[in-house]
């Protein structure tokens, strides 16, 4: 019989994490991905804070630095009204600069790695697409796959948002798959020599795309990641496209003359769904993510950030994090989840706070004027957009409430 102690399903930055940390800790891990690599994944490629150090621990700190064209210390936040903050994201004590690398590479080197590490500890990496769980008295036991069954003591759903896994586990839980008021979308497109960008990344609250916002970050000096993002209710509410809605940022805002001369890479304006980490009610955060003998994370989670849209430090938290559960059943599944949650979920609830709070540009042209004069509150800022523990007075809605309005 093919079993093995736990299995891992998806070989994106959540699942490598899961597998290499397993396999660290003496498991015989069982890693399936259904694509084989380089594959491209739609993302906004940007690379910060909590992910730096885990990709850090995992050992590819020397690789990644190698292989990055450019390093971000800053991002640039424009309100409405086009005033520019300027916000520090590195320091002394990160183990790497903040960048943004094609995920079409950057998940290809963390595969192998984890590869790596799974087969040097007897386990085995398999190309082939989960078609569903195995299940026993109510116990998920294995996976079935279009080229047999696997079986094993834990089975970790790290396929993204349309994991077969996660769908198993929802659907166990009678948790709805989609939640629109807790769903983004989001298109990214790349272009070539476009202008007035120093290295940082920069995010743009623009009249007429707004409560959604813009993106730039510079993949090298000349190449960058563009793109557009917004919650599926308010979508649903202003009727929009984002591709639509792209097309109007490059050709007629403000932002126009930067993209006169520069051109976009074919065929690379591509959409995707984020499922958010933000809080929703009572009981276990951001929903159930397991059931017995089985686990989800990163994406297949929901634990993408509501304001940044950033998911692969979660990602990689999540994944390291299962690798410390031999079972997953009622007590060490809730377990599990609270323990999670109390290392994210403090910043997953200030930027739901955030992301809630600024939809109105009156606001964010408040805020960015306040951030401007308070160090203390771009600081606030840097450790949210750098996906760090942000500060404790920012765990306070009377402080975030008084930090925009007065």
């Amino acid at each position: 019989m093919n079993k093995y102690d736990t299995i891992v399903v998806g070989g994106g930055p959540g699942g490598c994490a899961a597998a290499f940390y397993n396999a660290k800790a003496g498991k015989r891990v069982l890693l399936i991905e259904k694509s084989k690599f380089p594959r491209d994944k739609v993302c906004g490629d940007g690379i910060t804070g909590k992910a730096l150090t885990l990709l850090h621990d995992m050992g590819l700190g020397d690789e990644l630095t190698d292989i990055k064209e450019i390093s971000s210390k800053g991002v640039v936040i424009v309100a409405p009204n086009e005033v520019s903050l300027n916000i520090p994201i590195h320091s002394h004590d990160d183990p790497l600069s903040a960048f943004s690398l094609d995920r079409i590479i950057l998940d290809e080197v963390v595969f192998n790695h984890a590869c790596k590490e799974v087969l040097s500890n007897g386990g085995e990496v398999l190309h082939d697409k989960v078609t569903g769980v195995i299940e026993k008295a109510g116990v998920v036991t294995g996976v079935k796959t279009n080229g047999g069954d696997y079986f094993s003591d834990v089975v970790v759903g790290a396929g993204g948002y349309n994991c077969p896994v996660s769908r198993y586990v929802l659907t166990t839980n009678n948790v709805p798959k989609q939640d629109r008021k807790h769903y983004s979308s989001a298109v990214r497109e790349y272009w070539q020599g476009l202008e007035g960008n120093s290295g940082d990344f920069e995010i743009h609250f623009i009249k007429g795309v707004m409560p959604g916002y813009f993106w730039i970050f510079p993949i090298s000096e000349t190449r960058f990641n563009i793109g557009v993002g917004m919650l599926l209710s308010d979508m649903d509410n202003q009727k929009v496209k984002l591709k639509k809605m792209l097309d109007y940022i490059v050709n007629e805002s403000y932002l126009k003359d930067r993209f006169a001369n520069a051109t976009p890479v074919p065929d690379t304006k591509k959409g995707w769904l984020l499922p958010l980490g933000s809080p929703k009610g009572s009981g276990l955060q951001p929903r159930k993510n397991f059931v017995n003998g089985c686990v989800l994370v990163g994406d297949a989670a929901s634990l993408i950030d509501p304001f940044t849209g950033e998911g692969i430090g979660n990602a990689l938290v999540s994944g390291r994090l299962s690798a410390e559960y031999d079972v997953i059943d009622d007590k060490s599944g809730e377990h599990y989840q609270n323990q999670l949650w109390g290392m994210i979920g403090g910043e997953l609830s200030n930027s739901h706070r955030l992301q809630k709070m600024l939809k109105r540009e009156w606001l964010i042209n408040r805020f960015i004027k306040k951030a401007k004069k308070s160090p203390k509150l771009q600081s606030i800022i840097t450790d949210m957009l750098h996906n760090k523990d942000s500060q404790d007075s920012f765990n306070s809605r009377w402080f975030l409430i008084k930090s925009l309005i007065f």
